[in-house]
């Protein structure tokens, strides 16, 4: 016989209509629902420790890991090691320079593919800001492990990735924009890809 604790609980308003809109979706009860929510909280935590994960980005990156478990499990994601993503990087940006990458169709389909589902996971609509889409786009590739994004200003960013990347990371991002209609000007050094949102 499993034996039970009671605790209670405070709720903002919001958040008791997200309990509501759970137990719509067939949650038997509350406790059903917390007891779930614990179990998959402290799963991922403890992964995101061994990891050495942030546990502060933990709240806001759950939709972005569910996402990529999709992705990752309806094969549209390829779970890669960093080191030879960096070798294949390497090799792409010895043979080609950024105009023929941006210019190549078969990477153009593959860059219109990636960015349609940015519309269908956000819902961004015709209103959307063109400094929303560039930062989660930025935000994506350094959640898939491309690099380190820093906003320095409200239309300015820092890319920051291996010098071996840089210029074809620097087409990817430029490509995305362009295909989500975001204008921006580029600027690489080094390992930095500075970036300016005009629109």
């Amino acid at each position: 016989m499993r034996l039970f604790h009671r605790i209670t609980v405070a709720l903002t308003d919001s958040e008791l209509k997200m309990l509501e809109d759970l137990l719509k979706e067939g949650f038997e009860s509350y406790s059903q629902i917390f007891r779930n929510a614990l179990e998959i909280y402290w799963r991922v935590f403890k992964a995101f420790r061994v990891a050495g994960y942030s546990i502060d980005k933990l709240p806001k990156d759950f939709e972005r890991i569910a996402y990529h478990i999709y992705n990752v499990e309806m094969k549209q994601y390829v779970i890669m090691d960093k080191e030879l993503y960096r070798v294949l990087m390497k090799k792409v940006q010895e043979k080609y320079s950024a105009e023929e990458i941006e210019k190549d169709e078969e990477f153009l389909k593959g860059i219109r593919g990636f960015a349609n589902l940015f519309y269908i996971w956000h819902k961004w609509g015709e209103n959307t800001k063109s400094t929303e889409k560039a930062e989660e786009v930025l935000k994506t590739i350094e959640f898939g492990g491309g690099g380190e994004f820093k906003r320095v200003k409200e239309n300015e960013f820092i890319f920051r990735t291996v010098p071996e990347n840089v210029v074809v990371t620097k087409s990817i991002i430029k490509s995305v924009y362009e295909q989500l209609g975001v204008k921006a000007e580029f600027e690489i050094s080094g390992e930095r890809i500075f970036i300016r949102v005009l629109n």
